[in-house]
């Protein structure tokens, strides 16, 4: 399927060089924006069938705010968003404010262009587009609960900040966190080095290269 692409990407090397790229593996038109104003008026002017988006265009607004803003002017263009991080959510974004049908490419992941192809193509270029929950690639899929006390862990707060934060009794963190490190398929250990292994589970899905981590990325 031919699909005629809009690229937001604040970076001008890379934001050319998926332009090209794209023109070169039978895209259709493929227009490119740095901003969030470019890319609007692009998206009003042309109506393209997909948006390739980075997470991250600089100072303002994200690349989700951008999505947001794209499928309520088309409620039918698919949208695949660029990002380094393992899950969105780890961003502290409210999935009920992720457009449905959104897709996440790791830039990680992308040997060559076909990859972003294949991801654009996947999209839903639908008007009664499916809801997806974003799959975090933590090894499972974890509840909004478990990505929020994942993330409080990992910033070092206590089990009694984390309870006083959540409106519950530590005795329930406590639990939480056992929970989420079953779920993780962490080591049975201590309560604190459980809590290190936690937050290194955080800090490599945010594509942090940790002190330890031989392998290159």
């Amino acid at each position: 399927m031919e699909l005629d692409v809009l690229v937001v990407e604040d970076d001008n090397f890379t934001r050319i060089t998926l332009a090209s790229s794209l023109k070169s593996s039978g895209m259709g038109s493929v227009y490119t924006a740095s901003t969030v104003g470019e890319a609007v008026e692009l998206a009003e002017k042309f109506i393209p069938s997909a948006a390739l988006i980075d997470l991250h265009l600089g100072q303002g607004p994200t690349g989700l705010d951008l999505a947001r803003k794209l499928r309520a002017l088309n409620p039918r263009i698919g949208i695949v968003i660029l990002t380094s991080y393992d899950d969105p959510r780890l961003l502290g974004e409210n999935p009920s404010f992720i457009p449905a049908g959104t897709v996440y490419l790791r830039k990680k992941d992308i040997s060559d262009i076909s990859v972003v192809t294949k991801a654009l193509g996947s999209a839903p270029h639908s008007s009664r587009l499916v809801s997806r929950d974003p799959q975090a690639l933590l090894g499972t899929k974890l509840s909004e609960t478990q990505m929020s006390i994942l993330k409080l862990v990992a910033e070092g707060h206590s089990n009694v900040e984390i309870a006083r934060r959540r409106g519950v009794s530590e005795k329930a963190i406590e639990g939480s966190i056992r929970r989420l490190a079953a779920k993780l398929s962490l080591e049975k250990d201590s309560a604190s080095n459980q809590r290190v292994h936690i937050a290194r589970v955080y800090f490599r899905a945010l594509g942090v290269k940790l002190d330890d981590d031989n392998s290159v990325e």
